[in-house]
Order: structure tokens, then C-alpha cells, then sequence
């Protein structure tokens, strides 16, 4: 992609390495950026099985021994915000400004660890898809190396992107663990935790209580309501967590000399929105 547009095959791009986007703006032939997204990317466990199943506190473990900052200055160049212990970012309605970010703190893995049944660690499957998520790859072997330093041995395993979602979703057959992306259009709350209730094919995960809230705020029209039920069921997703809470991944863009597209981060890109200039 980046080689079309400065050969000038392609007039505007998006989603690549912001790594590359110093190179693009030294040519001299585009002009590149980022803007934030509304695409949660996070590290899904199947809650339905073991080692997952029924055991928050080693799904906790996890979320305190990956340092997402860390990966967003290295690969990113700083660009990414961290998730704030929710799958929601600020742009949704329904998000809850009382959560905070889960921090990195191997020690305190380690203990959840150990109380979760596993004080000499375990292994783990982590699946990475190929060509649908920036530097998908390297997240997958950052995430591994960082749990291998609490004893988790990680076993990653690298496969095309729509094979893996036809094993996640027509075969049910979610690993242990996959590096996944989600972002909802109407970017209301409901539209996004609706992936995470019982019936949905995609879920992996059973929460009684966040499936009895979502129907509750779904079915009710007043706004205030409907925001403090989406608030409380961040809150029992961020103490019972169905994934390592990642970050929002930024949206890469590049434009060739005399175009300019209106910029957004819903990962939209639309002919309406381009103008010559």
C-alpha cells in the first residue's frame, strides 16, 4: 500500500505501522498522520474452558503482566490510547470515566497467579491473524514474552485472517486466547457489548448479570438510566474480565499531494469524504 501510493498507483491509504510514517512525510510525494480510533483491541480468552473457565482471577493475572504502554511507545511511536479496564473508549456512549487502566505489575501477577491455582505457571495457546491488525505479529510476540516472564509459556499460533474466523466463529473453536479488534458504527454502547452476551456466537464468555443488563438497558428509553446501567456493567466486566484490555489502535492514514480526506477514526473511509485540493 505504501509503495502505490509513493509511486502514485494509490491516492490515499490507511492502516499501516505508524513506524512508517515518518518515511512517507520525507518523500515529499504524500502526507501521513494518525487520528484516535474507536477499535478496542484486546487478547480474548474462551471462558467457556479451562484454564479460563471460572477463574477471574487468572484472566486478572494476565491483565497486570502485559505492559500495554510499553508496547504503544516501542511499535507505535506513542501513538494508541491504553483501555480504561473497558471495551468502551470515550467516543461511546455508555463509557465509564471512573475506570482506570489495569497497570503493569508482574508482582502482583504473579500472586493472582499463584491464588488462581497456578503458582508454577501454565501453558497457554495465543492465535494471531495475519494481514487484519497493525503489527499483529509483533503484539502477539511482545504479549508472549512479557506472560513468559510470570511463568505463562506462551505457544503462538500465526494463521490467515478469515480461516481463523471461520475456526472462531462457524466452528466455535476459539483457542485458548486470540489478539482480536473490535469497533461499533453507531458508537453507543450497546452495539459493542452486545459481542460479549451469552447468545452471541462470538462471546466466549458467560456472565449472567451483564447479560441481564444489557436487555435491561436496551429495552428502556431514558438516557440516564441507560448510561448508569452501561457504567455498572464496565465495572463487572473490569473485575471479571473476558480479555486482556489492550488499547484502541490508532488509525494510520496517507494522502497523496492535492488530496485531502476528512479524517475519522471509526475506520469509515468513504468517496464523499475525499476532495481534491
Amino acid at each position: 500500500r505504501i509503495a502505490a501510493l509513493l509511486t502514485g498507483e494509490a491516492d490515499l491509504i490507511t492502516v499501516f505501522p505508524p513506524s512508517e510514517l515518518k518515511r512517507i512525510n520525507d518523500s515529499g510525494r504524500a502526507t501521513a498522520g494518525a487520528v484516535p480510533s474507536t477499535r478496542f483491541m484486546f487478547v480474548k480468552y474462551n471462558t467457556l474452558r479451562a484454564p479460563f473457565k471460572d477463574n477471574p482471577k487468572l484472566r486478572l493475572a494476565l491483565n497486570y503482566a502485559v505492559y500495554k504502554q510499553a508496547i504503544l511507545n516501542t511499535l507505535w511511536s506513542g501513538h494508541g490510547a491504553l483501555a480504561s479496564c473497558q471495551v468502551l473508549s470515550p467516543d461511546y456512549f455508555g463509557y465509564n470515566p471512573d475506570l482506570k487502566p489495569i497497570p503493569y505489575d508482574p508482582k502482583k501477577a504473579k500472586q493472582l497467579l499463584a491464588e488462581a491455582g497456578y503458582p508454577n505457571g501454565l501453558e497457554i495457546e495465543l492465535e494471531s491473524t495475519i494481514g487484519r491488525y497493525v503489527q499483529s505479529a509483533d503484539i502477539a510476540q511482545i504479549v508472549a514474552a512479557q506472560l513468559g516472564e510470570i511463568g505463562v509459556r506462551v505457544k503462538i499460533s500465526e494463521m490467515e485472517f478469515g480461516r481463523w474466523l471461520n475456526k472462531y466463529r462457524v466452528a466455535h473453536n476459539l483457542g485458548d486466547m486470540a489478539y482480536f479488534g473490535l469497533a461499533w458504527p453507531t458508537l453507543d454502547a450497546d452495539g459493542l457489548l452486545a459481542f460479549w452476551e451469552t447468545a452471541n456466537d462470538q462471546a466466549y464468555y458467560d456472565n449472567s448479570t451483564v447479560d441481564g443488563l444489557i436487555k435491561k438497558a436496551r429495552a428502556i428509553t431514558d438516557q440516564s438510566e441507560r448510561l448508569s446501567i452501561y457504567k455498572q456493567i464496565s465495572k463487572i466486566m473490569c473485575d471479571d474480565p473476558p480479555h486482556i484490555f489492550m488499547f484502541f489502535q490508532p488509525l494510520t492514514y496517507a494522502e497523496r499531494k492535492g488530496i485531502s480526506w476528512h479524517k475519522r477514526g471509526d475506520d469509515w473511509v468513504r468517496a464523499m469524504d475525499v476532495r481534491p485540493n
